[in-house]
């Protein structure tokens, strides 16, 4: 009951942040669900929670999609995912798992002290550095949003655009990296009942996060979630070294 229970309440907490800031579940959902299962099972359930908020959130926007700019960068971030899900079977989890504590750690401190102060010209060189980064990401953690934000927000003509165009590429991705997830055994049905649960709740999640995002924006509430993704990266990497 445990494991449903943390995976409610981080569902929620993604499904409110995610139209604050156009990204989000999924590092929430990451830092309970390494808790429960291993570190390459955990990216399939947040995978299968997500895929549905961004769907929905993507279809809801589908009249601001960007699809001729947005195509060639989500057909190489696929690629980069799919190729790092191939090789997750043969991976260390000690160091998988150690890797991901650093990875959170290095996400929070970029968009506390960093983020701001970073811009992107689009281009060619930018959208292949981008889209390759995130899609290894989240091939490996299902982490993907920090540099496609980066570089969508360079692209987008306004912000109904942006958010259009990350959802879009969020349910693209998660539901091939998923099939692909499912193929190497990373995912299967006695997974359904825990992303059910987290479905539910990263829906209501989501009308509150939709609610909010006209009356605020997502600063205050990026700030919190990001320190404790901070805090939380490295109790894993302490767990793993000590």
């Amino acid at each position: 009951m445990m494991t449903y229970a943390i995976m409610a309440l981080a569902a929620l907490a993604g499904g409110i942040i995610q139209p604050l800031t156009g990204f989000g579940s999924a590092v929430i959902l990451m830092v309970a669900a390494q808790y429960f299962f291993d570190i390459t099972i955990a990216p399939g359930v947040v995978a299968a929670i997500c895929m549905f908020q961004s769907g929905i959130m993507a279809w809801n926007r589908r009249k601001s999609i960007d699809l001729k700019q947005i195509l060639p960068p989500i057909a190489l971030y696929t690629v980069c995912s799919l190729a790092v899900i191939n090789l997750l079977g043969s991976m260390d989890l000690h160091v998988l798992t150690a890797a991901f504590g650093g990875f959170l750690m290095l996400l929070a401190l970029y968009f506390l002290f960093i983020a701001k102060r970073v811009s992107l010209k689009p281009g060619l060189a930018a959208g292949m550095l981008c889209s390759g980064f995130s899609g290894c990401c989240a091939g490996a953690f299902t982490v993907g949003g920090p540099m496609m934000a980066l570089y969508f927000v360079a692209i987008a003509r306004d912000k109904d655009t942006y958010v259009a165009n990350m959802q879009f590429l969020f349910a693209a991705t998660n539901l091939t990296n998923l099939a692909m997830r499912a193929a190497r055994g990373l995912y299967g049905a006695q997974y359904l009942p825990v992303t059910a649960v987290g479905v539910i709740f990263v829906l209501v999640g989501m009308v509150i996060g939709s609610a909010l995002s006209k009356r605020m924006n997502g600063d205050v509430a990026r700030q919190v979630v990001y320190i404790g993704v901070g805090v939380s990266g490295l109790v894993t990497l302490l767990q793993q070294i000590l």
